[in-house]
């Protein structure tokens, strides 16, 4: 039906409004019915495929390596008894010495006031072991002097004791009963005698005042016999029952006190002999370790001022493998008032004219490394500079930090104004490998510590599949283990 005879006809207008209603309406309709609309199709891009063969594989060797002084001193404050190393002076990092200008004072007012007072101490110690010594020679002479005398002793007290419990008791006993004895006789004997005068001054024709003095006399005569008497009678008492018993007392006493005597002096008197050598051994120690000391602090006091080695460049710390890797940390030790330890390497003299080059190989690359083998050195601060450089030597002794430490010679270069502690990147020549088992960089895939391709089976799909690699260069990589020749693997991995 043509337009003209459309019994109904829309404008442009409406059927632009109306089309996208119309539109869902057919699309609803299609979806009932399980039909899906029209688009475009989606195509599918499987990832390119290589097949695993055997060629030839071109690698360069590489090392990252670091400048080294071919001559270098280090330096270090090695005091046998001083332990105080705070520093005074120091020069700066990077200074030019030449050999003999000091590099580092340290304080001494401490180690020169422990030398005077040694100084002073030397005679003192030296009139106290003469002393001694003179002590020890009179104890030798005097301790058998002394053992002998407290033998005499204690032997003397046995005896007296001895004596006094044989005889001295009872002949003092005997004297003492005697003198009363004595005493009453000699009363009895003055009184007689004034009976007598009585009697005969009565019979005879004496005058009146002799015969007073006589009878005067007789009769004190009398009077003191009678005294003696009592006195006798007491001192008798006393004897018996005090001063005799007491005397036993006092020489039993004295002959424990001599036995004890004669036990200590025995006991005593070697051992402070034997104590007294022992002393004067001590005392001779110790002078010569005063003799000693002196000699040492006067040796490190000359030491606390360190001297350049030779003629260089300082650098603050030790070098380890070309590397300063003390220099930060020892920085905050070297200003004044700084604290060195003993033995500790604190700079380095280096002679900036003869360099050599320190490298690391790693442990999978150590086979490839011969000695002799040629390259080129590209200072990191002239990238444009290519050094000859040779392989000099290789140590297999692996290093704590992991690696083999390799040392190249390297040509010289005034204009590269190389120093120890820069680095470079050395470049030896391609080395090729054929007849190895080879896949693309990109289609091995790291996870982890371990590798993966994936290979095309047969029935189209593909499978993950761990391999073990070896050298590689900017395209290929060697495959060890994992793969055969003729497969074939992804060289993307799939999405």
């Amino acid at each position: 039906m043509s337009a003209m005879n459309c019994p109904k006809r829309h404008s442009c207008l409406e059927i632009r409004i109306l089309f996208p209603a119309l539109l869902a309406c057919h699309v609803i309709a299609l979806a009932a019915h399980g039909a899906e609309p029209a688009g475009p199709e989606k195509k599918t891009e499987s990832p390119p495929v290589q097949v695993v063969a055997r060629g030839v594989l071109k690698s360069k060797l590489q090392l990252d390596a670091v400048f080294e002084a071919a001559e270098m001193a280090p330096v270090k404050i090695s005091p046998k008894v001083w332990a105080d190393l705070t520093v005074s002076e120091i020069v700066s990092h990077g200074a030019r010495v030449r050999k003999g200008d000091w590099l580092v004072k340290l304080e001494t007012d401490k180690i020169e006031e422990q030398i005077r007072d040694l100084e002073q101490e030397q005679p003192l110690t030296k009139v106290a072991l003469e002393l001694g010594v003179a002590e020890l020679e009179n104890l030798k002479q005097s301790t058998p002097l002394k053992l002998e005398a407290a033998k005499r002793s204690q032997r003397r007290a046995d005896e007296d004791y001895d004596y006094f419990e044989a005889t001295g008791r009872a002949q003092r006993e005997k004297v003492a009963r005697f003198g009363v004895k004595s005493s009453e006789q000699r009363l009895e004997n003055e009184r007689e005698e004034l009976a007598q005068l009585q009697k005969m001054y009565q019979a005879d024709d004496l005058t009146e005042e002799t015969e007073e003095i006589i009878l005067k006399r007789q009769k004190f005569a009398v009077e003191a016999a009678e005294h003696s008497l009592e006195g006798a009678k007491l001192n008798a008492d006393r004897e018996l029952k005090t001063s005799i018993p007491r005397d036993d007392e006092s020489l039993k006493s004295q002959q424990r006190d001599q036995d004890l005597a004669l036990t200590l002096a025995e006991q005593s008197l070697p051992k402070a002999l034997a104590k007294k050598r022992l002393e004067i051994k001590k005392m001779k120690r110790d002078q010569k370790k005063s003799e000693r000391r002196l000699a040492d602090l006067k040796r490190d006091l000359d030491g606390l001022t360190a001297r350049a080695p030779m003629e260089g460049i300082t650098y603050y710390g030790a070098c380890e493998n070309g590397r300063w890797t003390t220099g930060a940390a020892l920085a905050k030790k070297l200003v004044p008032g700084g604290k060195l330890a003993a033995n500790e390497v604190f700079m380095t003299i280096v002679n900036p004219q003869k360099l050599l080059l320190k490298a690391v190989v790693p442990e999978n690359e150590l086979s490839r490394f011969k000695l002799g083998l040629e390259g080129q050195a590209s200072p990191v601060s002239a990238p444009d500079k290519k050094l000859a450089a040779k392989l000099e030597d290789v140590s297999y002794v692996p290093l704590l930090t992991g690696g083999f430490e390799a040392r190249l010679s390297v040509q010289q270069d005034e204009n590269a104004h190389l120093m120890p502690g820069m680095t470079c990147k050395v470049s030896f020549g391609d080395v090729q490998k054929a007849g190895v088992l080879l896949a693309p960089n990109e289609a091995v895939i790291t996870e982890g510590n371990q590798k993966h391709v994936f290979v095309l089976t047969n029935d189209g799909q593909h499978e993950k599949r761990t391999v073990k690699t070896g050298d590689s260069d900017d395209k290929m990589i060697e495959i060890l283990e994992g793969l055969a020749e003729g497969e074939k693997i992804l060289v993307k991995k799939p999405e």
